[in-house]
């Protein structure tokens, strides 16, 4: 039985932004409905790719996030043209201090790039493209 603590039933053509659980325990599992993979993830960047009986087809790691908690939080995802692609968010974090009100809006954060992880369908093979 996979362990998980997040599970995405649903992943089809064109971009789709998913939640990554990121707690103390930070494993989500995104499932390709049409090629009928599953994509493990951690928060922290490791992913694994998966077919339906849990075997583990290709694996990969991508850099960990800096600063905040020092997890990604969100993840895109996209099946097309042979391909599952993942994207990690590159994220700056930025402090309002001493303009804010409080810790509630004290951090704001900005998106600069992302680290896409691609799985060939055909072949099994796992490239990572990390953002310079």
């Amino acid at each position: 039985m996979m362990e998980y603590d997040k599970l995405y039933s649903s992943c089809t053509k064109g971009w789709k932004e998913f939640q990554l659980a990121s707690g103390h325990s930070s494993t989500t599992v995104i499932f390709f409905e049409e090629p009928k993979i599953l994509a493990k993830v951690e928060a922290k960047g490791k992913v694994a790719f998966l077919n339906e009986a849990g075997q583990v087809l290709a694996e990969a790691d991508v850099s960990a996030q800096t600063g905040g908690r020092e997890v990604y939080e969100t993840l895109r995802c996209c099946a097309e043209d042979g391909t599952l692609q993942l994207q990690f968010p590159v994220v700056e974090w930025i402090d309002n201090y001493p303009h804010c009100d409080g810790e509630h809006d004290r951090w704001d954060s900005r998106v600069l790039g992302y680290h896409t992880v691609t799985f060939d369908l055909r072949t099994c093979a796992v490239t990572v493209l990390e953002r310079a």
